[in-house]
């Protein structure tokens, strides 16, 4: 089987963390002995990325006679619909379905033309009108993330054991993960907790990520918006609770469990979040919950 996968985020040199779920998801399949061809290209800066992936496909699609097409995204859906030699499906991956406003409509169309529309939560399936489309979210590396001692990983990254950490899931310039709330809501933790310590994951390579997911105490999730996070899902595998707002599919992944807690956009509430997760333990059930 032959498959070509088109998306606009992908790791490079610069941004290994870039789409690195979609990675995976190709190194997934390439082991199950699938043929994946990737036509990865970056439209934030310049639109005219996504007619030059048009291209690319169509003559990708003929030469390696493809079964299939796999986009990653509404508008690289609308690429991939550029060619008819193969069918299409489509990963709706959350900012595509309606958070950001104009990209809603195209989506809506891929949806309804492409093969066979996947979302990453059921949100997304109901915001663009498909309540019964099948939700499939990016998988977690469970040998990757696994706990392991919370004093060791903080010894390997030369942390103090004592002090608590609480740790950001996403990159701070992106304006949608909300680094100002996080910020506030440590703040208000410091108020009784002045030793609370913020982590952010910039700067760390990902063999260090696993670690850091062990040494903190808590993450904590702020973001406007979500699909269905896997920095979420990893930090449960680590044993490691969250603290979110509601967003994408966390209120459903960590319900109920311990140290866990869904709160409003509101510094203080948080910070309560954040101060009882710390007193928490580690407990088995947030791995049992990501696998």
């Amino acid at each position: 089987m032959n498959v070509v996968c088109v998306t606009n985020m992908y790791p490079t040199p610069a941004e290994p963390g870039l789409g690195l779920f979609v990675k995976r998801l190709v190194d997934g399949l390439r082991a199950l002995g699938v043929g994946v061809a990737v036509i990865a290209f970056d439209g934030r800066s310049d639109k005219r990325a996504y007619g030059r992936a048009a291209r690319v496909l169509a003559r990708v699609v003929r030469e390696r006679d493809a079964d299939l097409v796999h986009a990653h995204y509404g508008l690289t859906g609308a690429v991939a619909l550029s060619q008819r030699h193969a069918p299409v499906v489509t990963t709706f991956h959350g900012s595509d379905v309606g958070y950001v406003r104009w990209q809603a409509p195209i989506s809506w169309l891929v949806a309804r033309r492409c093969r066979a529309p996947v979302f990453v939560n059921a949100g997304g399936a109901r915001r663009l009108g498909l309540p019964d489309a099948p939700v499939i979210c990016a998988g977690v590396d469970t040998e990757l993330f696994a706990p392991i001692d919370r004093t060791e990983a903080r010894r390997a990254l030369g942390w103090d054991a004592e002090r608590p950490y609480v740790l950001f899931p996403g990159a701070r310039e992106s304006a949608v993960k909300r680094a100002d709330l996080f910020d506030a809501a440590v703040r208000e933790a410091q108020r009784e907790r002045p030793d609370l310590v913020p982590v952010v994951l910039d700067g760390y390579s990902r063999a260090d990520v696993p670690v850091v997911m062990n040494a903190v105490d808590v993450t904590l999730m702020t973001s406007d918006s979500e699909g269905a996070p896997v920095t979420i899902k990893e930090s449960l595998a680590c044993t490691t609770p969250v603290v979110s707002v509601a967003v994408g599919d966390v209120p459903e992944v960590i319900a109920s469990l311990p140290g866990c807690a869904i709160a409003p956009r509101d510094p203080r509430a948080l910070a309560q979040g954040v101060l009882r997760a710390v007193g928490a333990s580690r407990d088995p059930a947030l791995r049992a919950r990501a696998e």
